[in-house]
């Protein structure tokens, strides 16, 4: 691909009539969602950026839902995600909105660090409110790609859905992204779960998804995510689903929906027994 051909594939924002509707929708469903659903936000270090929005679920048996956030690593916050309390609430689940530093002011590695430490904190069931052997961790675009990576090193996770992720970093060099990623070709390397081993998950549902309407490289970005997971032996091969009439930004909102396809396999996938 020449360069603007890798601009554009990659460069979701290029391809809706405008970005500001998805971004006040997600501030605003974050709101609704805090005042509507009891929640409290929790340290989970000691940087300004090192929290997340916890809604218990209605006993310490509950699943719990974990969203990571989009943005490209350098936009929104854990506010954003908690578009998901109500829909969590509904199906008996509790959630979480996590937060992490963006990038230009931290270094992806950073993020990457938190994002694990944050849902290494909740498997150890630190903060009650849910089961910690129930815990599904869900990221969206950039939050799918720091979902990957809690998945190539946290082993007690009971599933993951991916959505719309970044799994392979290196086209991310050659696009106006990495003016504030700042990847060089090692850490494209290094960051890439698509370049590390295959996670071996025994029994770990998945959910990879999409929105059909994404660009060409975003969907063969998830179908490669999805054959490399499915590839070692013992893991549940993944779920994969092209979210019908939903674009990059707006397929988050079909995640607990069970009246979409997309929801109703993510829903069956959480309140499934251990």
């Amino acid at each position: 691909m020449d360069a603007a051909t890798v601009e554009s594939q990659y460069q979701p924002s290029m391809h809706v009539p405008s970005l500001a509707p998805f971004l006040e929708a997600y501030a605003a469903r974050g709101v609704e969602a805090r005042a509507q659903v009891p929640c409290r936000k929790v340290a989970f270090g000691d940087g300004p950026d090192e929290w997340y929005w916890y809604a218990p679920g209605a006993d310490a048996s509950a699943p719990l839902v974990v969203f990571v956030h989009g943005g490209y690593w350098r936009r929104l916050s854990g506010d954003d995600g908690c578009f998901l309390f109500p829909a969590a609430a509904t199906a008996g689940f509790a959630c979480v909105s996590v937060n992490y530093s963006l990038c230009p002011s931290a270094p992806l590695d950073v993020l990457v660090a938190q994002v694990r430490a944050t849902v290494a904190r909740l498997v150890a069931g630190v903060d009650g409110g849910h089961d910690g052997a129930r815990v599904h961790v869900m990221g969206h675009s950039a939050g799918g790609h720091l979902a990957a990576m809690v998945a190539l090193t946290e082993p007690a996770v009971a599933g993951y859905v991916f959505v719309s992720g970044v799994f392979d970093l290196e086209p991310t060099r050659f696009t106006t992204i990495n003016d504030d990623v700042r990847l060089d070709a090692a850490m494209a390397a290094r960051l890439s779960p698509l370049g590390a081993p295959t996670p071996v998950r025994p029994g770990v549902p998945t959910v990879v998804t999409w929105g059909a309407e994404e660009t060409a490289e975003f969907a063969r970005q998830s179908r490669r995510w999805a054959r490399h997971w499915s590839a070692a032996p013992g893991n549940r091969a993944a779920t994969v689903l092209a979210a019908s009439g939903r674009n990059h930004f707006d397929v988050v909102f079909d995640l607990l929906d069970p009246a979409t396809a997309l929801g109703a396999a993510v829903v069956a996938q959480v309140g499934a027994p251990v």
